[in-house]
């Protein structure tokens, strides 16, 4: 019997596998409600992930004034608010304040990305999940981008100053590739990059100013990847379709999340499916959090056979939010393992 880490690796190569592999974004507040169902804290091992995630070390933040309780303040000085009512709606929180106040980066310095004290847990991750596919967490443009300039300013910056962004994008590029360079070598299989781009029906901007503005950034982002040996991953929520032939021409491997409520499953699989590996597919809007166990039960066996061939990874269409009830993940679950017998 193949390992989970042979399976994803299986799946997106089109190699023969006993399998399809699956995988399960959970809000906190969906992860207790698993733990109570399946009596255990090991989530992974009772639901048979296939995927375990390692994030970089925090690094120190910037000098200032602590922010009070429910704050948090990242490497960039963007203060995000994060309180227990934010599990009520997931895990992300909102953007509390922002240090670029205009279009000018003059005097603005950046964190260091080439710093391995960054990645030094991740041989240590590699031995506790020898199993599975270990994924490190990326680090892109476009969320950097709105956090460090407030999200409707940053929308007002594509469309009236491109010069800007593009020269934030090329600071934010060079420390993202710093960072990823340092995992060359330590154990991580993928990496993935999310930044979310799409809308319910499209991008949020026009497929011309993301591939003038973006496109030439995210090349030198995945091709640092790929040079460290990783499998490169995305995450953008919405739908992306318009650019997915961009995505695969600049060395994306695996598109997540494939979005049944904004996306052409059928037509994606049959129009990229030989180029992309698309992980998801599970309605997350709509059968995960308010179908029946039998409804994602139904789901899970439709995609399975869809995807037959492999270049695929069962989950849901982002993480699973927080009114889904566990039985509807022990369902995907059942099916999933149905596979192995």
């Amino acid at each position: 019997m193949m390992t989970e880490r042979e399976r994803v690796f299986a799946s997106i190569r089109r190699e023969a596998l006993d399998a399809l592999p699956w995988q399960f974004d959970l809000t906190s507040a969906v992860a207790e409600k698993l733990k109570a169902y399946y009596h255990t804290d090991d989530l992974a091992s009772a639901t048979g992930d296939h995927i375990a995630f390692v994030g970089t070390l925090p690094p120190p933040v910037p000098d200032g004034e602590p922010p009070r309780p429910g704050l948090v303040r990242d490497e960039f000085g963007a203060v995000w608010r994060r309180e227990a009512r934010d599990l009520n709606y997931g895990d992300w929180g909102e953007l509390v304040s922002h240090p670029l106040k205009s279009p000018d980066l003059a005097g603005i310095e950046f964190p260091e990305g080439a710093t391995r004290e960054r990645w030094s847990h991740v041989p240590e991750m590699r031995k506790l999940y020898q199993g599975r596919f270990l994924v490190a967490e990326g680090y892109g443009l476009f969320e950097r981008g709105w956090s460090l300039c407030g999200f409707q300013e940053y929308l007002a910056y594509i469309a009236g100053e491109p010069q800007f962004v593009e020269a934030l994008n090329e600071r934010l590029a060079d420390y993202s590739c710093r960072m990823t360079r340092q995992l060359a070598g330590l154990g991580a299989d993928g990496i993935r990059f999310g930044d979310d781009w799409g809308l319910q029906k499209t991008l949020i901007m026009r497929p011309a100013a993301w591939r003038r503005l973006f496109k030439p950034y995210y090349r030198r982002i995945y091709d640092a990847a790929r040079a460290a040996g990783l499998v490169v991953m995305i995450h953008s929520c919405g739908n992306i379709t318009e650019i997915l032939p961009d995505l695969i021409e600049i060395g994306v491997q695996v598109v997540h999340p494939l979005q049944p409520e904004a996306m052409d499953v059928v037509g994606c699989r049959n129009d990229f499916g030989m180029d992309l590996t698309f992980w998801g597919g599970l309605g997350s809007q709509s059968t995960i959090p308010r179908g029946t166990p039998e409804d994602n039960r139904r789901e899970a066996r439709r995609m399975l056979k869809l995807f037959s061939g492999g270049g695929y990874i069962l989950a849901p269409a982002g993480a699973a939010p927080a009114e889904t009830p566990p039985e509807n993940i022990a369902a995907v679950v059942e099916v999933a393992k149905e596979q192995l017998k």
